[in-house]
């Protein structure tokens, strides 16, 4: 089989889940040639996969980054009808340029994500379609209200997406679906697959992780820019006078300096691999990002979620009503309120024990596997 993946690297965690299935296909001996950003295919080459690239003016991290910082003066309404519009005229050039592409390598399918289902739905014809979601589920009837799962902002983006996924043949969602409410009533062309995790590095934890036995709190802000530095800073404060250390990754979308102070029990790093860092942590502290929320389920670590945007909200529900989390609402945002549940996690068995039950769970299947062989079986 060959597979054209129309992958971009600059809408969060849109890209991982992604990564995972066309490692898994590779493996499974498919060809696998990717259309992406410079990102894309910067990761693509540890594939050891094809990568066309788009040229800059079409990449979506460079044209979100460019929204956010131009986007101020607009109402809340209108950043999300401005954001929709933004990605529908980005999903319409990329679609020319993969039909283009197909008329040269003829692909057997076309795979892609949730921010690049415009693109494809646009370029496929009558070659089937695949979406891996990287968030739970997000088409029609969900199991929650929308505007009880997403930032006022993003509920625009559905008046395109959700049309446009209903043109895949297949819709693979790269969650669970107890975390997700319970839905059992998904359409007949989606499925959940479990957590799909991919990192580009797989390294394992920095020295200061493996030789310490203190107890680290790994904390996570968001890799695309959301003005989450108030979070950061507030968890910063938190930890300065309690006996833990932090390790917070911010994924290079900000300058250490943002920080400063940083206490002397916290450590902030572009990167760092947080399945190692899992392996080691006590408590993951996030923004609620799906991927980040999925990761620390898969290694049995409790939470503390402060919902800053997007998706959050409804991830961060769904994590406390496993009982694996402790949630903090950007609202009541403050190093006390951070602390307060900290404190409440470490102390609390519960939370540790509902996460590492969970985790059992989840481990009974591979999801990348379950998810090659539902694409292999359409």
């Amino acid at each position: 089989m060959r597979a054209l993946i129309i992958a971009i690297a600059g809408a969060g965690g849109d890209l991982p889940p992604l990564m995972a299935v066309a490692g898994g296909l590779k493996q499974r001996g498919h060809e696998v040639r990717f259309l992406g950003d410079r990102p894309v295919a910067d990761a693509v080459a540890a594939l050891g996969a094809e990568c066309t690239l788009l040229s800059s003016d079409l990449s979506l991290g460079a044209i979100l980054g460019q929204f956010a910082r131009g986007s101020q003066g607009l109402t809340v309404q209108q950043q999300g009808e401005r954001f929709r519009d933004e990605l529908a005229d980005w999903s319409l050039r990329v679609a020319e340029v993969a039909t283009g592409l197909m008329q040269n390598s003829r692909p057997d399918l076309i795979l892609t994500s949730l921010f690049g289902i415009g693109a494809a739905a646009l370029a496929a014809g009558p070659t089937p379609l695949v979406m891996v979601n990287s968030t739970f589920y997000v088409g029609p009837d969900p199991p929650r209200p929308r505007a009880a799962d997403f930032s006022s902002r993003a509920l625009p983006l559905f008046d395109y997406l959700v049309p446009m996924e209903e043109r895949a043949g297949l819709v693979l969602h790269a969650t669970d679906r107890v975390f997700d409410f319970d839905n059992d009533q998904l359409p007949p062309t989606h499925r959940y697959v479990g957590p799909l995790i991919w990192e580009p590095d797989s390294a394992a934890a920095p020295d200061y992780l493996q030789t310490s036995s203190d107890t680290w709190i790994l904390a996570t802000i968001s890799s695309q820019i959301q003005d989450d530095v108030p979070l950061a800073r507030a968890v910063l404060d938190a930890v300065s006078s309690r006996s833990v250390r932090l390790l917070m990754t911010t994924g290079g979308s900000h300058a250490k300096a943002e920080f400063d102070p940083i206490p002397e029990n916290a450590r902030v790093e572009d990167y760092v691999s947080h399945r190692a860092a899992l392996q080691r942590s006590h408590v993951l502290l996030s923004h609620a990002g799906h991927g980040s929320v999925m990761k620390a389920l898969w290694y049995g670590v409790p939470m503390v979620l402060i919902p800053w945007g997007r998706d959050q909200p409804g991830v961060a529900a769904r994590a406390e009503r496993l009982g694996v989390a402790r949630v903090v609402p950007r609202d009541q945002l403050t190093a006390e309120t951070v602390g307060s549940a900290l404190d409440a996690v470490l102390e609390n068995p519960t939370f540790g024990e509902a996460a590492r039950s969970h985790a059992a769970r989840l481990r009974q299947q591979d999801p990348v596997a379950v998810a090659c062989a539902a694409i292999e079986a359409l």
